[in-house]
């Protein structure tokens, strides 16, 4: 009321912080996995903040799970039949941190699931894309990039100048089976930036984003790729492969030795 002093502007803002960076998880949707079967499950998350290394965590998880710190990587063997509720929580250095909840649901062993592979032509070795929808020149036996195995893969962009391509088949997954998604994934790429991810390749199962990839991901061979796809046990879902390169330095994104494995 006089006038005097100095105003505290510190008080309004105690009891917390911010950092201004934003960790986004992706949500792997619901899981659905039998007692006794391994299970590899794939977490991703993003950081608005450069340079960010990401610690991951969990609660939730059934009997016989955990999460790599690291990595994100869901593993073990469940041992207990039952559903929970999960969630998974990325923080990065500064403390900011996002998270994403599910349901996984572990069934008793057995149920009658006859073991099989569910794609077509999934080394691509009969020369034509069918029973896999892609666009032109995707199916590919040329010398520029080499298969996994036998002479036919799936060679995505390569171009080096703005190009959208896509590789996609529907599968029906049987009531009562676990099922895995597998393939074999080279990148090869001009850009020669460490930082920014400018040609992209996004994998799905129906409108679940299964995993990211861009040009940050070059290897040298072939790495083989995994993921639980039996929460769509009874359900017919579409897999597709989208690769989107910008105006220059090509980025190749080779595929070969798919697989739908059931059990």
């Amino acid at each position: 009321p006089t006038g005097l002093g100095t105003p505290n502007g510190t008080a309004a803002f105690t009891g917390g912080t911010s950092t201004g960076n934003t960790v986004t998880v992706t949500n792997p949707g619901n899981q659905s996995t039998q007692v006794n079967n391994a299970v590899s499950l794939q977490i991703h998350a993003t950081d608005s903040g450069s340079g960010q290394t990401l610690t991951y965590s969990a609660t939730g998880l059934p009997a016989g799970l955990s999460i790599n710190a690291s990595t994100g990587l869901i593993s073990g063997t469940p041992t207990t039949a039952g559903s929970s509720n999960v969630t998974v929580t990325a923080k990065d250095a500064t403390n900011a941190s996002g998270s994403t909840s599910f349901t996984w649901n572990v069934t008793t062993s057995g149920g009658g699931c006859t073991a099989s592979q569910l794609l077509g032509n999934p080394g691509f070795e009969t020369g034509s894309a069918a029973p896999w929808s892609a666009t032109s020149g995707v199916v590919d036996n040329s010398s520029g990039e080499a298969a996994h195995s036998g002479s036919w893969k799936a060679w995505l962009n390569g171009y080096g100048t703005t190009h959208t391509d896509s590789l996609s088949q529907t599968v029906t997954i049987p009531a009562g089976c676990h099922a895995t998604l597998s393939y074999y994934l080279h990148i090869d790429t001009k850009e020669t930036t460490t930082t920014t991810a400018y040609d992209k390749l996004t994998v799905t199962a129906g409108s679940a984003t299964l995993a990211s990839y861009s040009n940050l991901n070059k290897n040298t061979g072939f790495a083989q790729k995994s993921f639980d796809l039996s929460s769509y046990a009874g359900q017919t879902v579409t897999l597709k492969f989208n690769g989107v390169e910008d105006s220059s330095l090509a980025t190749s994104f080779v595929i070969d030795d798919t697989a739908v494995n059931v059990s």
